[in-house]
């Protein structure tokens, strides 16, 4: 009987969850309420304070210690092809709150809803559609370029709704031109958003390019894509671009964007490279099309657009490029577009941030839109801090 009993306290103890003896406390050091973000904690570190082997990371479950909330978290690689090494957690943090996270291992713990999502749109040669709860993007691979739509611009997707919008714009698009219906295409706003901004061969939200000679020097259509992260709090993926001339040097780029739950904004990473020790002025960009003008809150890290869309009755489309003082830019508008220059060595990266929002969602006003920006800035300067405690 009390070998019975053992086994039955054995398996008991296996199967259920069992809470870790570490707590993490997040805290918030600026004077503002900060909307929904992830933040990054380094897997290694993780392991070493609730002492456990990497094959457990997988089951680690996330939890407010007050309420028992579950935090939504994602395992997550900071280098293409490698093993996790970070621990994702999505977190929102009133002005100077705080936040205590307990901590439990269940393998058997339900998978919480995704918050982002994206893919490549064969049923429009090769789109490629990104979105997290609020913004939607999309850019433009090989396929396309065959068939003479050449950009390397971000296209901005309008959307009022939490729930994911790239399969039914598709569909929608695809449907109307079945049955030459208009009504039915993503062009036309049916209550979820719709796709009413024009990219063209500009930069659209967050494009880049060589700035030589009072010029944006550009490349076609990526022309390679590596998915990094797919969810459910981050989404993430690297392209890459077929080598160009820039006035006699051939360059080439690799970006990579991250879209995160719960922002408007595109981390976006890009390295150029050429050959040649010397170093040239890369651009970020935003378009500024016609009626709308650019303008520069923050001399050096921020650049707004209260862009006007294709179709007048869409509302305002903002833009916007937030880049840390640490990364050296230089703001202005020119050659149709508000620019953050990077001034780089070849292989040498550069990091910005660009997004969008909608007049007709979460962004009423070119004021709402200019608070935000500066909110993200600050909140890149000041972000949440870290400290490990015993329950």
């Amino acid at each position: 009987m009390r070998v019975f009993s053992a086994l039955i306290a054995i398996v008991f103890a296996v199967i259920t969850p069992r809470a870790l003896a570490q707590d993490l406390i997040l805290a918030n050091p600026l004077n503002a309420d900060r909307p929904q973000e992830v933040v990054e904690i380094p897997l290694e570190q993780v392991l070493g304070q609730l002492h456990l082997v990497p094959a457990q990371a997988p089951s680690i479950v996330a939890e407010d210690s007050a309420t028992g909330q579950r935090i939504s978290t994602q395992l997550y690689s900071s280098n293409l092809g490698a093993a996790p090494n970070l621990l994702l957690l999505l977190v929102q943090l009133p002005a100077h709150g705080r936040l205590r996270i307990g901590f439990r291992i269940d393998p058997g713990a339900p998978k919480l809803p995704a918050l982002v999502f994206g893919r490549e749109a064969l049923e429009r040669k090769d789109d490629f559609a990104w979105e997290n709860e609020l913004v939607a993007y999309r850019v433009y691979g090989p396929a396309l370029q065959a068939a003479g739509e050449i950009t390397s611009g971000i296209d901005v997707w309008s959307k009022r709704i939490p729930n994911f919008v790239i399969d039914t714009f598709y569909k929608r698009e695809a449907e109307g031109a079945r049955t030459h219906n208009h009504a039915l295409t993503y062009h036309v706003d049916n209550g979820q958003g719709l796709d009413s901004y024009y990219v063209g061969p500009s930069r659209g939200c967050g494009g880049t390019a060589v700035f030589a000679g009072g010029k944006l020097i550009v490349s076609k259509n990526y022309t390679s894509m590596h998915m990094m992260g797919n969810g459910p709090i981050r989404f993430s993926f690297e392209v890459s671009y077929a080598p160009w001339n820039t006035n006699g040097i051939e360059v080439s780029e690799t970006k990579r964007i991250t879209l995160d739950a719960g922002t408007h904004l595109n981390r976006i990473e890009s390295i150029y490279t050429w050959k040649g020790a010397g170093a040239l002025n890369l651009a970020a960009a935003i378009a500024v099309h016609e009626g709308a003008s650019a303008e520069f809150p923050v001399e050096g890290s921020i650049a707004s657009v209260w862009d006007t869309p294709q179709i007048p009755s869409a509302g305002r489309i903002a833009t916007g490029l937030v880049a840390e003082p640490r990364e050296h830019a230089r703001t202005l508008d020119a050659v149709g577009h508000a620019l953050m220059i990077f001034t780089r060595h070849s292989g040498e990266p550069f990091t910005y941030f660009a997004g969008s929002g909608w007049s007709k969602a979460d962004m009423p006003t070119a004021m709402d839109w200019n608070a935000y920006l500066k909110l993200q800035l600050e909140m890149l300067q000041h972000p949440i801090t870290i400290n490990w405690v015993e329950k």
